[in-house]
């Protein structure tokens, strides 16, 4: 019997790990933290740069920005792996607190119900379609369904905080991806399209 343990014992340690199991992640270091931020300083640069040389004047660098990043996250996904940040939910609490802190919910209804009427509106239908559509034709599973709603409607950030805060780990970067993804298409069409719609 001891002999068996003992050879359970020795293949548990001989266990592949799973390359996309990000549960076993040991963390935020000095090194990762570091090399996130100039990765992050290096896309934002060359975005503004390439929003400036190819873009019209005075259009946003967020669309150049989130394209360089999703194309930058698919082409070395093992390289961006390695960061995983969201292992630790100290930073992106912190950017809903700063972006919540300028919110005024009851200004909005006051000053312009009809917009939060519409939006609502929009919400729910946007989520009605995404469930007929989702469940009853592709026979999606229903979390995968609730992030994609939430990528689409919050962005990266509140669909990357909802997979973490249901323990859905191979979700958490699936999640975030497919919200700058939705940045990178979606903006640029907004942008594109606006000028056309003010004429």
């Amino acid at each position: 019997a001891t002999s068996d343990n003992d050879a359970d014992d020795g293949e548990e340690e001989t266990d592949v790990a799973d390359p996309e199991d990000v549960s076993k992640s040991t963390g935020i270091t000095f090194s990762t933290l570091g090399m996130s931020l100039s990765i992050s300083s290096l896309l934002v640069t060359v975005g503004a740069i390439l929003t400036k040389a190819l873009l019209p004047s005075g259009m946003s660098s967020l669309p150049m920005t989130s394209t360089l990043t999703v194309l930058a996250a698919t082409l070395f996904p093992k390289f961006f792996t390695a960061f995983e940040p969201l292992e630790q939910p100290f930073f992106i609490q912190m950017f809903f607190a700063c972006a919540g802190a300028a919110g005024n919910l009851p200004l909005v209804l006051r000053s312009a119900p009809s917009l939060f009427a519409f939006s609502f509106l929009q919400i729910l239908v946007h989520f009605g379609f995404l469930l007929a559509i989702g469940r009853g034709v592709c026979r999606l599973p229903p979390r995968e369904l609730y992030l994609a709603s939430n990528a689409n409607v919050g962005g990266p950030t509140t669909a990357a905080a909802m997979a973490q805060a249901k323990e859905w780990k191979r979700l958490v970067l699936p999640a975030l991806l497919i919200g700058i993804l939705g940045y990178a298409s979606a903006t640029a069409i907004a942008l594109a399209l606006g000028p056309v719609l003010l004429r």
